[in-house]
Formats: C-alpha cells, structure tokens, sequence
C-alpha cells in the first residue's frame, strides 16, 4: 500500500495555493495552446488539463457547467476551450498535451518544459527589423508618384459613384 503520497507534488505550498497555481496554468494553456513551466507543474497540468478535455467532450449541459465553473464563469476561456476539443481533439481518446524538455531557466538553473496541446501549429514569427523593412515599403509607396497616382485613381470610382 502507498500511504502518504501527496497527489501535488509541489512541497512547501499550501492546498490552495497549489490549486490556484494549477488554475492559472490550465487557463494559459488554453488561452496560448503553448506555455512553458517547470517538469512538477508540466506533469500535474497535463493531468489537469487531460481531465478538463474528457469533461468537454461530453458536450451536455452537466459538463459544460462544471468547466464553467472550473473556469469560473471566464468565457473567454471556456469558449476557446470547446472550440480546441471541436477543431483539435476531437479524434483522440486520450494525450491531448505534449510535454517537451528544454534547456534550464537562466537565472537558477531550473529545468524548463514546454506544455503544448497536440496538433498545435506555430505561427511563422516575424523578426522586428523584416516588419520594419515591410512598414517602411509601404510608407515609401504611399509617398511616391507613383504611389499618389495609384492612390488617386483608386479615389476617382468611388467619387465618381458618390456624384451620380
């Protein structure tokens, strides 16, 4: 028999502040799909989240009120919840998260995990200096003849419409 075991592993954290840390990380990892923690907390957000996932599957009223009151009542949240077991999960039975190791934090050391949803997409990331380049295309071509020609000739239908 195992006795004593603690079902959070989380040392040093009273009950409620442990329930609230798990609260917090279930709801941004609806709101992101994609956040990064600690193993401890990955392994007991992944369980947390797992159950939440079967409950929305449910879809009937009973399970819908008790995400929403997981939730409390945040239907931002829940909204996007339901709309990634429709669009994500919907297929799987069961391992709707990934967890993935990554390097240590910088400041103390500590391991680090990713915690993502299956299926999650990544969207291409734009550097600083690729959107400044772009904003200033298109600054330059608003300012050139050419520009102000394309822009004034795309004024004429409209004003002409408006006169009739």
């Amino acid at each position: 028999m195992n006795k004593n075991i603690k079902k959070y592993r989380m040392p040093g954290k009273k009950p409620s502040h442990r329930n609230a840390i798990v609260k917090s990380l279930v709801i941004e990892l609806v709101r992101a799909e994609k956040i990064k923690t600690t193993p401890t907390k990955a392994k007991i957000l992944k369980a947390e989240f797992d159950k939440l996932v079967t409950q929305a599957k449910k879809n009937n009223e009973a399970s819908r009120r008790n995400v929403e009151a997981y939730f409390n009542s945040n239907e931002k949240a829940v909204n996007k919840l339901y709309k990634i077991v429709e669009t994500k999960l919907g297929d799987r039975n069961s391992g709707y998260t990934h967890l993935i190791r990554t390097l240590p934090r910088k400041g103390d050391n500590a391991d680090q995990m990713f915690v993502m949803v299956v299926n999650y997409e990544e969207k291409a990331k734009v550097s600083r200096v690729q959107k400044l380049l772009e904003k200033r295309k298109k600054t330059e071509e608003s300012k050139s003849v050419s520009g102000r020609i394309k822009k004034a000739v795309k004024r004429t239908p409209k004003a002409a419409t408006k006169e009739e």
